[in-house]
């Protein structure tokens, strides 16, 4: 069974509060609600929120490979007091577009280890730098390319893919962390998935009925607890 990280903010505080006691995913491109986050959850990944800067980068018009953050510093003095926890990890920083020589750059300048940090191995990369990825770290992420409306996480061309790193890992899969993989989490032998649908559609499972009453978020929970055995 996957563990399930659920992406943040949830809002209002009451929503969180509502599911307290799972595990989250915190991106430093919206960390709003990090100190709640620390306060209530066993497990923590932190993202580096590095597609939503490229993604930001990209619609100012900026070349897609030169696009996205070059000093990460800010994120691991971000990560430096909060990373030791127990339960804790984060993804260290990429660029989407970018070659592998570029990301494999990247990779030198974290400063926290194998254990505490899993870098993202893009799925339209080579087969044999996830293999690199995975003797030199403990935890490797997978990142989908597809476009995510007419080729989203579980697509025919996913599967393929899939069926390729399955021949690579044989027997024995590393632990891997399936990025928005909440779909599949159950359909390959993932440590770990993320998924931001409790954060932006967590509104609609508010049940009006039971409002002021301690029940207000039940529905809340249901949708938490449905995304959970969806990676089961």
């Amino acid at each position: 069974m996957a563990t399930v990280y659920h992406g943040t903010p949830v809002t209002p505080a009451p929503a969180l509060d509502a599911v307290s006691g799972r595990s989250f995913c915190v991106s430093y491109y919206r960390p709003d609600s990090v100190e709640a986050v620390e306060a209530m959850a066993p497990h923590i990944m932190y993202d580096n929120g590095a597609f939503s800067f490229w993604m930001q980068a990209v619609r100012a018009g900026i070349d897609p490979i030169e696009a996205g953050r070059s000093d990460w510093t800010p994120y691991y003095n971000w990560l430096a007091g909060r990373l030791y926890e127990a339960g804790r990890w984060a993804v260290i920083p990429d660029r989407p577009a970018a070659p592998s020589q570029i990301n494999d750059g990247l990779l030198n300048d974290w400063p926290y280890g194998r254990s505490r940090g899993a870098p993202v191995w893009r799925m339209d990369g080579p087969l044999d730098r996830l293999a690199r990825l995975c003797e030199r770290y403990d935890r490797v992420c997978l990142g989908w390319i597809g476009d995510p409306k007419r080729e989203p996480v579980g697509c025919d061309a996913y599967r393929r893919r899939m069926d390729e790193v399955a021949a690579l890992l044989g027997n024995y899969w590393h632990p891997l962390h399936m990025l928005r993989g909440v779909a599949v989490g159950g359909d390959y032998p993932f440590v770990s998935c993320d998924s931001t649908s409790l954060a932006q559609n967590h509104h609609r499972y508010r049940l009006r009925l039971f409002a002021g009453t301690p029940d207000e978020w039940s529905g809340v929970r249901a949708y938490a607890d449905k995304l959970e055995r969806m990676a089961a």
